[in-house]
């Protein structure tokens, strides 16, 4: 564009300053600066923003500005705070600069902010961003455990719609048959306190009623009593010591020994252990030093004195149509034990047992959740008792039978003893089911823990897990995925819709998926149950 030529004189200057104007705004136009930078910056007047970056949705974020004129500070002026909508700026704040500077807070909810600082007709600062990413995820979800095998909520819906035991067990392990076994009468040892979940370096051991025995592992008597009374328990080194105080009596150091062996007459009285969860009324008690820490091992009968000790399912459930259900679980629970010994006599054949616990089993849901006579001792607990009582059997003596009675287990397509996880309740999802344990635990492929549809569990009356919610902050969210998280949303699920894929958005809208097991997932997020029905950040 060029202004024709003009002769000298008034109008015709007029006409060549309208020119050079015209010239001027399609420079600006052509360089973008129209609404940027106003062209009254190039006379001395700057604006310069600090305080881009990341904040969360509960913390505000500090902005500042620097106003010079030249290389002045301004002394007193307005500014204003600004944002782009997508289509222009609009003001957001005014700001108060006094001598060259201001400043001023923001918040807002998880969204990213352009920003800049303006002074009509002197300057504007370069634009930044502030980024807003949630302070706080929650995750929605239902169900309760990892989601293998049986679920008890589902087991005592089919119950009351009219399976048998035997009914229920093959639905949720599918290709399994439901046998007897020979009734031996055999012990399970039950590790009721010691590492690695216990840390204390001090028990005692209280009998209530009647008199007790202490002994050593080559069962030579140590102290004995008539009457009731404690035992505080130490360790030194792989040695267990041990001061007897009987009700009434005077206290008694006894020797120290690798095992501390305690009977006591169990037709009158329990022992407690501190630090235990449950009670005993049945068996003997094993004191050992593990780890410098005491190991406290209940050993009594399998199939009857350990199973009815077992507090995994409501003994209530009996009288309102779940008997099937709790002799689902028995069944469930005893093959489950009697794979736990006979794995612990193959690897380990001196002893029978693992030598990290000196045990078969836990007392927790690491193995089963025991609580001994605690479950047993309560008249309300009678439906429980009565289920395991209603799967032992008298049989005529043979050679498959020699104790003359046999005992309901499960049983694989091998005749081996199934391997039968349990939990309480598969979520209310669409399609919910368990999932496979490949699925869930990451472990080779079992033919009958594939996975079922689960209908069962949100139709059962009382279920209390239909739905739950676990707020995370962002800190242990980006301790988890490794960033600042912008948003979190499960994209791909296994079969019976536990979570597989949570896709991550960082605070700069970079995305990535992240796959894990669905039990590492429930552990990872500290949830109860891998069926998610939502993460919403805020």
């Amino acid at each position: 564009m060029r202004c024709p030529d003009v002769a000298v004189g008034k109008t015709s200057a007029r006409a060549l300053r309208v020119c050079v104007y015209a010239i001027v705004a399609a420079l600006v136009a052509t360089l973008g600066l129209a609404g940027g930078v106003p062209s009254a910056q190039a006379a001395g007047y700057s604006l310069t923003a600090a305080g881009a970056g990341t904040t969360t949705t509960d913390k505000a974020k500090t902005l500042t500005v620097t106003y010079k004129s030249g290389s002045k500070k301004v002394a007193k002026a307005t500014v204003q705070l600004q944002y782009w909508n997508g289509k222009k700026w609009v003001l957001e704040k005014n700001v108060a600069v006094k001598n060259g500077t201001g400043s001023v807070a923001v918040k807002h909810t998880a969204m990213n902010r352009t920003y800049r600082f303006y002074v009509k007709g002197k300057a504007a600062s370069k634009s930044f961003v502030v980024r807003f990413i949630p302070a706080t995820f929650t995750i929605a979800g239902s169900g309760s455990g990892h989601g293998v095998g049986m679920s008890q909520y589902g087991a005592y819906e089919l119950s009351r719609e009219g399976k048998t035991a035997a009914g229920i067990l093959s639905t949720y392990y599918p290709g399994t048959t439901t046998s007897t076994a020979n009734n031996p009468s055999g012990n399970i040892r039950v590790q009721v306190l010691g590492p690695p979940a216990d840390t204390q370096t001090t028990t005692v051991l209280t009998v209530d009623k009647g008199g007790f025995t202490l002994s050593d592992q080559s069962g030579n008597a140590l102290f004995t009593s008539t009457a009731p009374g404690n035992v505080a328990i130490g360790v030194s080194g792989a040695s267990v010591t041990a001061k007897a105080t009987p009700l009434g009596g005077a206290t008694t150091t006894l020797p120290a020994t690798s095992h501390l062996i305690m009977a006591w007459d169990n037709t009158q009285g329990t022992v407690s252990v501190a630090g235990a969860q449950g009670t005993y009324r049945f068996g003997t008690l094993d004191v050992s030093s593990i780890q410098n820490r005491p190991n406290v091992v209940n050993q009594l009968v399998l199939n009857t004195e350990y199973l009815e000790g077992i507090d995994e399912m409501a003994a209530s459930w009996g009288n309102a149509g779940g008997m099937a259900a709790l002799q689902a679980q028995v069944i469930a629970t005893r093959t489950y034990a009697l794979r736990a010994v006979v794995a612990d006599r193959a690897a380990y054949p001196s002893t029978g047992v693992k030598p990290s616990c000196d045990c078969n089993v836990y007392d927790d849901t690491r193995s089963q959740n025991f609580t001994g006579w605690k479950k047993t001792g309560l008249a309300a607990n009678k439906p429980w008792v009565d289920a395991v009582v209603a799967t032992v059997h008298e049989v005529p003596v043979s050679a498959s039978f020699p104790s003359g009675s046999s005992v309901d287990v499960l049983r694989d397509a091998s005749q081996g003893f199934a391997e039968t996880p349990y939990f309480a309740s598969t979520g209310k999802v669409t399609n919910a089911g368990t999932s496979s344990n490949t699925n869930v635990f990451g472990t080779a492929a079992l033919p009958y823990l594939k996975g079922v549809t689960d209908p069962y569990s949100a139709k059962a009356p009382g279920n209390p897990y239909l739905s739950w919610s676990k707020k995370l902050t962002q800190a242990q969210v980006k301790k988890l995925f490794g960033e600042d998280v912008a948003k979190l949303a499960v994209s791909a699920t296994y079969p019976g819709g536990l979570v597989k894929t949570i896709t991550v958005t960082s605070s700069v809208g970079k995305a990535k998926t992240v796959t894990k097991t669905a039990d590492a997932w429930r552990s990872a997020l500290g949830v109860p149950a891998p069926w998610l029905t939502g993460i919403v950040g805020k």
